[in-house]
């Protein structure tokens, strides 16, 4: 007797502490969602101080279709640009997501384009787009976000490219219910849909796990997507003929209640005419987030964001070559150019290596006093190495040196510098990019490789810009004529 009421004693205790814990773990995911909200809030309103509050000061955003905000004060700046813009900018949430420190938000945005806007005038258009973004939070602040929004329902709204579809909004949502299920084995369910049909392309895994009233909200596909049918006519898409070598990772996953999200990242190699445009051979990568809903343990509805311009971008922008010989130009403030030859020699048929021989034209060995006993630079010779379409990084080392106090000795290394920068081929002549200039001293050469060893830091490190010019044939000059004797 005694030990059955110990045993329910002992059980009440552990049913009461996991209850608390399940409170505390419920209070935690709404108090994520209210950040999240009041994110929203500060883009309707512009009102700065909002931004304080929510974000960490180190907060983080990837967006696919533009550069990487790295810090609040870049958000704060990126709200701004973005409401002289669009001044009525306004959200409506049509869903949150939450499980642990993560909370994925489905939106609706519209706005007026009143403003100038990635270098587009003011149109005055209305315009609607949605989009997908899941925010991370620790510590009662939003640390770091995912965007993906439909950059090119934007972009075809705003005249710059001919519109594909009459709607830019979600559509009509299903009315299927049924029982929401574990969202643990629902979890289980997408992860194998990803691995099993969407990487190895086992299609009769649809019909056992999609409904048969599925249906999908893709605002950037051109079609209706119902039933276990048109799911397999929207995920061909990504495979043979269209793409080859296609593969979808998933690089995330959580799930509330009857609704799953995924992060995603697919790639393939353009092998076919997709959407009137002719096979290109090229690799792209696109980015994206999707919401599943399940009913009764299988597929009912999604909703899915992707960067369908960044994707158009990669299969329609031109490709330039990088061989062949380039001017350089490194603005130095309050001192002048660095003015540079650089040779691009290919390493592959591939064209996705090159040797980099960087020569200046005017070489200042002390590094503008930096190194007062160098009385040489050598050449930087290094690596470019492509990295997406257009894109490029490079790395190259160089030597400062001076002669040595001994008669007939080798010359002595003062520095080893070492150049890295992302480049961008913004046309057939022109490349631009910024990087970092790194000095290193001979005693951090411990192994007298010519190289710094692993882990050291460098002594010296300098933010750069740069813009190369290819170097094009040229008319020759015309010699004047003498003029004739005794004239």
């Amino acid at each position: 007797m005694y030990s059955q009421i110990r045993n329910i004693s002992i059980a009440c205790i552990i049913l009461v502490a996991l209850g608390g814990l399940f409170q505390t773990a419920t209070a935690d995911i709404e108090a994520n969602k209210q950040l999240v909200l009041r994110h929203m809030e500060l883009w309707d309103t512009g009102n700065l101080a909002i931004a304080d509050e929510i974000f960490a000061t180190d907060y983080i955003n990837h967006d696919p279709a533009l550069p990487d905000v790295t810090d609040l004060e870049g958000l704060k700046g990126f709200v701004v640009v973005s409401r002289m813009a669009f001044p009525d900018f306004h959200h409506t949430s049509e869903d949150l997501v939450a499980e642990g420190d993560r909370v994925a938000r489905r939106v609706t945005v519209t706005a007026t384009h009143q403003g100038e806007f990635v270098g587009i005038p003011a149109t005055g258009r209305q315009v609607t787009w949605t989009g997908i973004i899941i925010s991370r939070i620790a510590d009662g602040k939003i640390v770091e976000e995912w965007w993906n929004y439909d950059a090119l329902a934007l972009m075809q709204q705003l005249g710059m490219m001919p519109p594909t579809r009459a709607d830019y909004t979600w559509g009509v949502s299903s009315t299927v219910t049924g029982d929401p299920g574990d969202p643990e084995a629902n979890k289980a369910i997408v992860q194998r849909m990803i691995d099993e049909v969407m990487n190895l392309q086992n299609m009769g895994v649809v019909d056992e796990v999609f409904a048969d009233d599925y249906l999908m909200h893709d605002p950037a596909w051109p079609m209706e997507v119902k039933g276990p049918e048109g799911f397999k006519q929207w995920a061909g898409a990504m495979f043979e003929p269209y793409f080859s070598d296609s593969h979808i990772a998933a690089e995330d996953i959580f799930a509330e209640e009857d609704r799953v999200v995924v992060r995603w990242t697919w790639s393939g190699i353009h092998a076919g005419e997709f959407m009137g445009i002719p096979p290109t051979g090229r690799r792209i990568n696109v980015t994206g987030t999707s919401i599943h809903r399940f009913a009764d343990g299988k597929f009912v509805e999604s909703w899915v964001s992707y960067d369908s311009l960044g994707m158009m971008q990669q299969l329609t922008t031109p490709e330039w070559p990088v061989a062949g010989a380039w001017i350089n130009i490194v603005p130095i403030p309050d001192l002048g150019d660095i003015v540079g030859v650089l040779t691009l020699s290919p390493q592959d048929p591939s064209g996705a290596n090159f040797t980099s021989v960087l020569r200046a034209g005017k070489p200042e060995a002390t590094v503008f006093g930096t190194f007062p006993d160098a009385d040489h630079q050598s050449d930087h010779i290094g690596q470019i190495v492509k990295v997406g379409l257009n894109t490029y990084q490079s790395s190259a080392i160089g030597y400062g040196t001076k002669k040595s106090e001994l008669p007939g000795m080798l010359p002595e290394i003062v520095y080893i510098s070492v150049l890295y920068a992302e480049i961008k081929v913004t046309d057939e002549n022109t490349m631009k990019g910024e990087g970092t200039h790194a000095f290193f001293a001979p005693f951090q050469d411990t192994d007298g490789n010519g190289l710094p060893d692993e882990g050291q830091e460098p002594v010296a490190c300098f933010p750069y810009t740069i813009t190369s010019k290819r170097v094009q044939l040229m008319p020759p000059c015309v010699p004047s004529l003498p003029e004739p004797e005794g004239e």
